[in-house]
């Protein structure tokens, strides 16, 4: 279990763990009864259920893939418990497979609890940008 000593460093870690395409790096950065929604809308239940949901992405819609964050905005809902949403940018590196998730920007919602050791993400939802309505 990994934890961090600013919330926001979620967001960092998550990135270099998704570029290195470590499913297990990745699950670290989450609480034990954590839940995560992917871009597809799969619920991903538990740390185990993240690492296998992101396994199974890495070698399929995600191969190939890499992303940035290129904003990350903190929402302070207690001195414990913090909202991120991370401006996420996917693209496809040469010489990968076409086949998969295609250039795009998502915003990734993660919520981050302090505990005795340091912060850790609890939930994350990564949703396709839009633009707002007119």
């Amino acid at each position: 279990m990994t934890t961090f000593g600013e919330a926001r460093e979620i967001v960092d870690a998550f990135a270099a763990a998704l570029n290195a395409k470590d499913a297990e790096a990745l699950g670290e950065l989450f609480s034990d009864d954590a839940e995560f929604v992917n871009i597809l809308g799969m619920r991903m239940r538990e740390r185990e259920g993240i690492v296998a949901g992101h396994a199974w992405a890495f070698a399929g819609p995600l191969q190939g893939r890499v992303i940035d964050f290129d904003a990350v905005d903190e929402l302070h809902v207690t001195d414990d418990v913090s909202l991120l949403h991370a401006h996420c940018v996917r693209r496809r590196l040469p010489d990968s497979p076409v086949a998969g998730l295609p250039d795009g920007a998502s915003v990734l919602v993660f919520v981050a609890r302090r505990g005795p050791d340091g912060w850790q993400a609890v939930a994350a939802t990564n949703v396709t940008e839009a633009p707002p309505p007119a």
